[in-house]
């Protein structure tokens, strides 16, 4: 078997590897306990279309109540954070039991490991129940924050203090009168003596105390801070162009075909190396219009947009194949196409990270591990091809022969390297959206 044929094999070996497949995890990583705001979207002013239970009266420790979450079919939400409360900025208090654990998850807030109910996943919900058990007698509240998608979320609402209503026995006051005995005097045989009068005994009435009602004072409810949403997010548009750059970037095998190339080669040549210039220059200046500016990012696209203004231009050099500064100018343009290369997948990488930090999707940074590994086997093929006599080009006179299994070797390398940097540009582009 020939060595064309066996490194043909192992193309295909490694082209139907299975790539990297994302999952969507819960709530655990995204949202903050004490804050219940996620780390991604921006908050909704107005107050969202769900029905939420506002507190709860326990009479006792050990008294349990049912929570609902309820939406409507027509706004659906993909994740929720359910507390229970005794202040706006108190802790999560209680402890929840799961009963739709297909769709929620308990979480563990303050070393309570069933202190709040958040989501497992981010399929559409309508209908979330949960069990509440109260720690103690006293008054409760449930906040939840519900989340729509990674752009928009409607924050808990503030608590509006409440008291239960309780009963109070008065005991009846008891006056108790003294009766007073007169006192009977007997008359001596001797003339009839009249016995004095007494007087009638003036007891006054006894006026039971008023009893003042007690004023309840209003507490005041700070209103929540907001913080402001990561501008990582910005960074999507940047990524993808640096992406659509680096895959329609005419690969090193065809800018490195000074002798004998055909008009096909010239023309893919001349096409493709402005629109991958303009692709970088689109992201640096997406990058320079919003703040805070990412210095690193910003100066390695900056790189990378100059690199690739480079090569366009040494591209256009009118220098033909008999031009006694051709075999410079190759050489030029292999170095400038190589690092323009480098410097397109580290601003892919540092773009990817930004994102990471706002809403993060490990498989991400291994999908781009995949592209780049993709890459690199393509240039140690390249250099192979350059050192392997049997596949180099010969000049005879004035003319340049192309052996024949060079020419179909080529065009399988570019074909699968091709396919292989638009599967990963693809499956990165919807990594980065999702």
């Amino acid at each position: 078997m020939c060595s064309a044929q066996m490194v043909l094999i192992i193309l295909i070996g490694i082209a139907t590897i299975e790539t990297v497949t994302g999952f969507s995890g819960g709530a655990s990583n995204t949202m903050s306990c004490d804050t219940m705001l996620p780390h991604h979207g921006s908050p909704t002013p107005e107050s969202g279309p769900f029905s939420v239970p506002k507190h709860f009266c326990s009479s006792a420790a050990g008294d349990e109540t049912i929570v609902s979450l309820k939406a409507d079919p027509a706004t659906k939400f993909k994740g929720f954070l359910l507390e229970a409360r005794e202040s706006q900025d108190g802790p999560a208090v209680g402890t929840f039991t799961l009963l739709t654990p297909a769709h929620s998850l308990l979480l563990e807030c303050s070393g309570n490991p069933a202190a709040a109910v958040t989501q497992p996943n981010n399929q559409a919900k309508t209908l979330i129940e949960a069990k509440w058990r109260a720690p103690y007698k006293g008054v409760f509240y449930f906040r939840v924050t519900f989340i729509k998608d990674m752009m928009k979320f409607w924050i808990p609402e503030a608590i509006n203090i409440t008291t239960c209503p309780t009963t109070s026995t008065v005991t009846p006051t008891t006056i108790t009168t003294s009766t007073v005995t007169p006192t009977t005097i007997t008359p001596p045989t001797t003339p009839a003596i009249t016995p004095p009068t007494i007087p009638a005994i003036t007891i006054p009435a006894i006026t039971a105390p008023a009893i003042p009602t007690p004023t309840i004072p209003t507490p005041t409810i700070p209103t929540p801070t907001i913080p402001t949403p990561t501008p990582a997010l910005h960074t999507s548009a940047p990524s993808t162009c640096m992406l659509i750059s680096a895959l329609i970037r005419p690969s090193l095998l065809f800018v490195s075909l000074p002798k004998g190339q055909t008009l096909w080669h010239k023309g893919f040549k001349i096409l493709l190396c402005p629109l991958s210039m303009v692709a970088a220059i689109i992201a640096f200046i997406i990058l320079l219009l919003w703040e805070p500016i990412q210095i690193t990012l910003v100066a390695v696209v900056g790189v990378a947009m100059v690199l690739s203004l480079g090569q366009t231009i040494v591209v256009f050099l009118p220098f033909g194949p008999s031009h006694e500064l051709r075999s410079i100018c190759d050489l030029v343009l292999r170095v400038i196409s190589f690092t323009t290369e480098v410097f397109t997948m580290v601003a892919i990488f540092v773009s990817l990270e930004e994102i990471e930090k706002c809403c993060s999707i490990h498989w991400r940074m291994k999908e781009m591990g995949g592209y780049a590994a993709w890459v690199a086997l393509f240039y140690l093929m390249f250099i192979y091809l350059c050192c392997n006599q049997s596949y180099q080009r010969k000049r005879i006179g004035d003319k340049w022969i192309v052996p024949k299994r060079t020419i179909i070797f080529e065009k399988i390398f570019n074909v699968i390297l091709v396919l292989g940097k638009l599967g990963f540009t693809v499956a990165l582009i919807i990594g980065i959206y999702t």
